[in-house]
């Protein structure tokens, strides 16, 4: 039996709990007997088909307490604060350990005033503890959970590692990528540095003389835990969620599925926990597959590590950076006063509306005042007074790209490459490839 089925058979036995059967509400989890983790020569560890399953059978149930969300984590941290009474409903359901073994960990839980964790976002509250849960092990009720996690090194494709670990030729890769993804990733880094920022914050206000930030919260283990809640969490609504986008949680096993263009099971979320339904019949030894959503190979790059190397349907082409250069002041003002600044896009089909607004509003010298432009807006016109113009200023654009994807996609490797490196530079000439696709198919409909 290797490691990976020795954790596999671990969270099971952890997750259908059977022993806790007696509790009020019931923690019992569902696992269907026709299905399986198993590995994928394309895709890695993922679920697989033991048996025939049918349309709209229930593949997994996983109740609240064993999902981890803002929920739980309070439940679990405040477990170690006396002065703290949860009495909210959305509390009450969630199952905590009797007997916890303390350590320097549940020291700094122990210090935390329930305002303080509401302060924090979802994110920063479960990187937080994702962080000091991992490095807890055997101590953690979430060990068997953590173990099936992803490695660090299932996210070295994703360039906030190599921006944030400045890891191995980091300058050369990050400056190869397309503007558009340079751009993206610059917002994922972004985000993580603030929140990592706050978190030490926070905690060093917990620590005693001596102690130091980094010995608990290491760059490197947040960064992980991080990516893991980036790349894993799945929409739930979170009473306490100041945004929406704390309203995720992280469910164990359902994660296996792995992503697919398109749906082929579907999730359901009531006060038994979390539940997913096929949406398609498989047949013994076909993969199971959960859509992430409607993301382009840049998005999942950037997101969450990965990409679909061939046929995903949902690339775009985003030409913003060739666009904004071109509005004068006017221009540019009447963008944002109407939402329709920045985000120019087109997939293989053709140019998305905004697309085509802003190749209208660049020919209008007073877009405030033009009925023809206020026309297309209101869906009075087809825009087609515009037609010429924006065609020949979307060839032009897109014989650019043409130029620079001839440039990227085949990427040289040196010498001094390793494999990493060059799994790297492969994946960004994919990247390139996607944009090729997408300009000439739209130049041949021009034509």
């Amino acid at each position: 039996m290797t490691a990976v089925d020795d954790r596999t058979n671990a969270l099971l036995e952890w997750i259908k709990n059977t022993q806790d059967e007696t509790l009020k509400p019931s923690t019992h989890s569902y696992i269907s007997p026709k299905i399986e983790v198993r590995e994928f020569p394309d895709s890695g560890r993922g679920i697989g088909a033991k048996e025939s399953i049918k349309r709209s059978e229930e593949l997994l149930r996983i109740p609240p307490s064993f999902l981890i969300n803002f929920n739980t984590v309070v439940c679990h941290i405040t477990k170690h604060n006396k002065n703290i009474k949860l009495k909210e409903p959305h509390y009450l359901n969630i199952y905590t350990p009797f007997n916890v073994q303390e350590d320097k960990f549940t020291k700094i839980y122990s210090k935390f005033s329930m305002n303080e964790l509401l302060e924090l976002t979802s994110f920063q509250l479960l990187s937080l503890y994702l962080t000091f849960e991992n490095q807890r092990g055997k101590k953690s009720f979430w060990q068997p959970f953590i173990n099936m996690l992803p490695d660090s090194s299932d996210f070295d494709l994703n360039p906030l590692i190599w921006k944030v670990l400045e890891v191995k030729h980091h300058d050369e890769l990050l400056k190869m990528l397309p503007t558009t993804t340079q751009s993206h990733t610059d917002k994922v880094y972004k985000r993580f540095i603030g929140d990592y920022d706050l978190v030490k914050e926070v905690l060093s206000e917990k620590l005693e003389d001596g102690d130091s930030v980094h010995s608990f919260l290491p760059l490197e283990l947040f960064l992980w835990a991080w990516m893991c809640i980036n790349s894993r969490c799945l929409y739930m609504t979170i009473p306490q969620g100041k945004t929406n986008a704390d309203n995720f949680t992280m469910a164990p096993y359902v994660d296996f599925l792995n992503h697919s263009c398109n749906d082929q099971c579907s999730i359901k979320i009531d006060v038994l926990g979390f539940h997913v339904q096929t949406t398609s019949s498989y047949t013994p030894g076909e993969q199971l597959f959960l859509s992430y959503g409607p993301h382009s190979n840049d998005f999942l790059l950037c997101e969450y590590g990965f990409i679909i190397p061939k046929d995903n349907k949902w690339n775009d082409l985003d030409i913003s950076s060739f666009i904004i250069p071109l509005l004068r002041p006017r221009q540019e003002e009447f963008l944002k006063e109407n939402d329709y600044y920045d985000n120019y896009t087109m997939t293989k089909d053709g140019l998305s509306f905004r697309t085509d607004v802003v190749l209208a509003v660049l020919q209008e010298d007073y877009p405030q005042t033009s009925r023809k432009l206020s026309a297309l807006l209101n869906g009075v016109s087809d825009g087609s007074a515009y037609r010429s113009h924006s065609n020949a200023l979307i060839k032009e654009i897109l014989h650019k790209v043409l130029h620079e994807s001839d440039k990227y996609k085949h990427l040289e490797f040196n010498d001094d490459n390793d494999e990493l490196t060059r799994a790297r530079k492969r994946t960004i000439g994919v990247l390139y490839k996607n944009r090729q696709e997408i300009a000439l198919a739209v130049l041949e409909e021009l034509d």
